[in-house]
């Protein structure tokens, strides 16, 4: 059996009982240095968090990534290897092999590893479209890497990346309706808003930043200087047609509708709204970014 004491497990949770249990268990597949930062759920995640005699710290959520950062800093266990998972993904039983593999590997240079997310939609597997599959630095050596300060689409940065691909497949499957999906993304669509905001005003410049993912910092960049309104139509033809995403039937005119074009100019839709309400002025509009940041 290979040893998997040099490998903690962060995960970042709200709410998550419906998620909880099931990520728990395929989390302990990989190791028992299980660690969760909670923004004060008032649902039942902390009872079975206690059931499972998990650790975990209630924190105030700012952003993703300050809640990343603060997992990373406060971690209880002693470990080489930091595996970061959200509540509603799965390790493949595969992955899971994969990393204790690669991690126990003592003649390997990496310190970072990507995985491929796939999307679990409407109880099926979204093969084709631009985010199918979505690679991700979710597995990296701790002392070596912590989160930018996105306020979306936030990212593990390594100051010296040595970085290679593995082969097994993250699921994100998430449990709720399409309800509480139009709602979280509306959410979504705010900080969203704001951070396109803070780039088009100088605020923040993440192709500046050590992220390795910088082809996709770049192609985000560069939509955002698209006209705005006119860049969620070009971004769902890109999507369904060009990258296939009609292949994947109901289920990807569904998505692609969604998340590529609805998701997309709801978010321009709020960063017009945003401006607006400032008069188009930039020393306002700064203003507000920055103390809504800091809170």
């Amino acid at each position: 059996m290979i040893d998997s004491s040099n490998i903690g497990i962060l995960i970042i949770a709200y709410n998550e009982e419906i998620h909880l249990n099931r990520c728990i268990e395929n989390a302990k597949k990989l190791s028992p240095n299980i660690f969760v930062v909670d923004s004060f759920s008032t649902d039942k995640s902390i009872q079975i968090l206690q059931e499972h005699a998990i650790k975990f710290l209630q924190h105030p959520f700012s952003t993703h990534a300050k809640q990343i950062n603060v997992g990373i800093d406060q971690f209880p266990y002693r470990v080489e290897w930091l595996v970061r998972l959200d509540c509603d993904e799965l390790m493949s039983d595969e992955l899971i092999l994969e990393i204790k593999n690669s991690t126990k590997n003592k003649n390997s240079t990496y310190n970072g590893y990507f995985i491929q997310r796939k999307v679990n939609f409407l109880q099926g597997i979204l093969h084709f479209g631009m985010i199918n599959p979505i690679w991700l630095l979710r597995v990296w050596k701790k002392e070596e890497g912590k989160c930018n300060d996105l306020w979306m689409d936030e990212k593990i940065e390594l100051n010296r990346p040595n970085t290679t691909h593995l082969k097994g497949i993250l699921y994100d499957h998430n449990l709720q309706d399409i309800t509480w999906w139009t709602q979280k993304h509306n959410h979504y669509a705010v900080r969203e808003a704001y951070e396109i905001l803070r780039q088009k005003y100088g605020l923040n410049n993440p192709e500046e930043t050590n992220t390795i993912d910088r082809k996709i910092v770049k192609i985000k960049k560069l939509y955002n200087h698209l006209p705005i309104f006119v860049r969620p139509f070009l971004l769902f033809m890109y999507a369904y047609f060009i990258k296939l995403g009609f292949l994947d039937g109901k289920r990807g005119l569904i998505w692609n509708f969604l998340q590529v074009f609805w998701y997309r100019f709801l978010v321009d839709v709020k960063v017009l709204e945003i401006e607006i309400q400032h008069q188009f002025d930039a020393d306002k509009i700064i203003n507000t970014l920055n103390n809504r940041f800091e809170n």
